[in-house]
């Protein structure tokens, strides 16, 4: 067969092919909560193929061609390549034979390209699904990496001109040396992360034995937050792991609560029954300083100087009504007095922009 003419007729099935795995693949690793920095299909231009068909000396292109289609996964941490090789290879036919790990093609004493390579097709249990139709038996390739060797990549292979010819010695020998750095910060923050679970997994067990005598930080505050809202059957919202709790820490130690165990004193009595009546659901931020506010607003707005504004008590019925049954008479008249003069504030602010 003619290559263009071949070209011409499969090109379209691989453009499919490429949307139809990089869906697939955000999927697993979304029901799997692994996080990625970003999941990329693409499949070759006409052009490129030939100049591979020629530079490689192919003379069966519809066998030897595997990467027509390729689909580039970039994770935060190196355990998760691990991870995702395993739901990969669980999910889809593996050509073992084109497959390849960069990393272990590797000598001991060399530093360089590290990338997971798998060759695979759709597989028996996808191939004769409706939505696959046409796509039976076609090749294609995913590239496993982190974030820091695809920084390598990049600069060493891809783009950048500088790095791929030979360098002079001294040169290339400080090139491998900063390689080398960006694989022992790989495997650190690896190795790092799998301490943080760890960290988690021993807060949990704490919990679960009745110990609270726990430093407060953003790990122990969030075990402890969604401990207390299954345990009380409140409907917490959730939280990009990503969220900084600098501010709501310093906040909770200026109500002298350095520890979790201490929080138990500033919830308020009947909160998740009185919340769940009123329908009020929120996240760690919002049910925290609920319980502060309900305690003593004097003290955070006087004392530890908060910047967020409260509830307006002309149109968030439902949490100024949760404080007036929970908040002490006098705490609730500070209450209405600070959220409206912050709201009349923020009118008048706006009136003169």
């Amino acid at each position: 067969m003619d290559v263009n003419s071949w070209l011409e007729e499969i090109l379209p099935k691989y453009d499919r092919l490429t949307d139809s795995v990089t869906s697939i693949a955000r999927s697993l690793l979304e029901e799997n909560n692994i996080e990625y920095l970003s999941i990329t299909g693409r499949t070759k231009e006409k052009k490129n193929i030939n100049e591979k068909i020629t530079r490689k000396g192919y003379n069966n292109p519809q066998k030897q061609l595997t990467d027509i289609s390729g689909i580039r996964i970039i994770l935060f941490i190196e355990s998760d390549t691990i991870k995702v090789s395993n739901i990969i290879k669980s999910s889809f036919s593996i050509d073992d034979e084109n497959s390849i790990n960069k990393d272990e093609s590797l000598s001991s004493n060399e530093v360089g390209y590290r990338s997971v390579h798998y060759v695979c097709d759709l597989g028996p249990q996808r191939e004769n699904l409706p939505e696959f139709a046409g796509l039976k038996g076609l090749k294609f390739e995913f590239q496993i990496r982190t974030v820091l060797q695809h920084a390598w990549a990049e600069l060493a292979h891809d783009r950048s001109y500088k790095f791929r010819s030979a360098l002079p010695k001294e040169i290339q020998r400080r090139l491998y040396l900063h390689a080398g750095l960006l694989e022992i910060a790989d495997k650190g923050f690896s190795e790092i992360a799998n301490e943080i679970d760890l960290y988690s997994k021993k807060i949990s067990e704490q919990y679960e034995s009745g110990n609270l005598d726990i430093e407060i930080n953003s790990i122990s505050l969030t075990e402890f937050a969604e401990s207390w809202a299954k345990e009380n059957k409140y409907p917490l919202k959730q939280m990009s792991q990503s969220t900084n709790f600098t501010e709501l820490i310093r906040e909770l130690r200026g109500f002298a609560i350095n520890k979790i165990g201490d929080i138990r004193d500033i919830i308020p009595h009947k909160y998740a029954e009185e919340a769940n009546k009123l329908q009020i659901k929120s996240n760690i931020f919002g049910l925290i300083r609920d319980w502060m506010i309900i305690k003593d607003i004097d003290k955070l707005k006087k004392e530890i100087k908060t910047n967020w504004v409260i509830s307006d008590p002309d149109f968030e019925f439902p949490e100024q009504e949760l404080y007036k049954k929970l908040s002490s008479p006098e705490n609730y008249k500070k209450i209405i007095e600070y959220a409206l003069r912050e709201h009349v504030s923020d009118d008048e602010d706006e009136g003169d922009s």
